[in-house]
């Protein structure tokens, strides 16, 4: 990014002496399951360590022990059965960012109609991740005809799936295809890899921090808690892409600095969240 783009960020995530928890963001996270609890855990701490003043994390009454058993005593709890239950909650609440997929395991018509239930009753930013992306698995174009502020966080083989094209003609075009699937679709595409691409068709960014230490699991499920959390300080949804793959990117190269490269895990990289920021004000 250009120092003017982080320079102009930077002051947005500036807080005013009489601010309180409600002008930072209520994040929604909707993720995990019973073998995997921890992946929503992972996308709260990237929000919470991105500045969100509220993070829920929503979960099956089935897992709900085990979630709050690694739990960080910030993150709030709530168990829900249906999508309406998850409307009602962001409504009364005052959710403005939900994040859908990290960890979350369903048959997949099942999870795509709660999912589409979701996105096409909320206005405000929404994220979708890993099995929440993959439920749209050959009908991406399902995703243009809904209200919600969509961005999608694949990686390479997550995005083959889900245009069912090989992933070698993707990467030997990738720019052209995100822009042209973020276009087509309406909605904001974060390519995730090696210098990792955000698109929303007429735009495009290119990050360039980052390192291979930040190729471990639970890496993307806290990019996308910081993303949810910097939507929630600007109206421009691509300016709090951008800059979220920007500080994710960062946040691992601390890390990298103080673990090594072999020995970084995604905790690492969200607890180096707040010194990224610190680093670039």
């Amino acid at each position: 990014m250009k120092k003017q783009e982080i320079r102009d960020f930077v002051l947005k995530l500036k807080r005013k002496p009489d601010s309180h928890k409600y002008n930072y963001g209520h994040v929604l996270v909707i993720a995990g399951s019973k073998l995997m609890p921890g992946a929503g855990i992972l996308c709260c701490l990237g929000a919470l360590r991105s500045g969100a003043g509220l993070v829920t994390y929503a979960v099956r009454d089935s897992f709900l022990s085990q979630a709050c058993a690694i739990s960080k005593p910030e993150i709030m709890f709530f168990v829900y059965k249906t999508a309406p239950d998850i409307l009602d909650f962001a409504k009364s609440r005052k959710v403005t960012s939900i994040v859908i997929g990290p960890g979350l395991k369903s048959n997949n018509s099942i999870l795509c109609k709660f999912i589409k239930e979701i996105i096409s009753a909320v206005d405000i930013p929404v994220i979708l991740d890993a099995s929440g992306l993959a439920c749209f698995n050959g009908i991406a174009g399902e995703l243009k005809m809904v209200n919600a502020k969509l961005i999608v966080t694949p990686h390479l083989g997550e995005f083959s799936k889900l245009l069912n094209i090989q992933s070698a003609v993707i990467k030997n075009d990738r720019e052209k295809m995100a822009a042209d699937f973020a276009e087509a679709n309406s909605l904001i595409c974060v390519l995730k890899g090696s210098n990792t691409l955000v698109s929303c068709g007429k735009e495009k960014y290119e990050n360039n921090t980052g390192t291979p230490a930040m190729a471990t699991a639970g890496s993307g499920d806290v990019l996308s808690g910081i993303i949810s959390s910097f939507v929630n300080v600007t109206d421009d949804v691509f300016e709090a892409v951008k800059f979220a793959v920007f500080i994710h990117g960062l946040a691992g190269e601390i890390a990298e600095r103080d673990k090594g490269t072999a020995g970084v895990i995604a905790s690492d990289i969200a607890e180096n969240i707040c010194y990224a920021v610190k680093q670039v004000r």
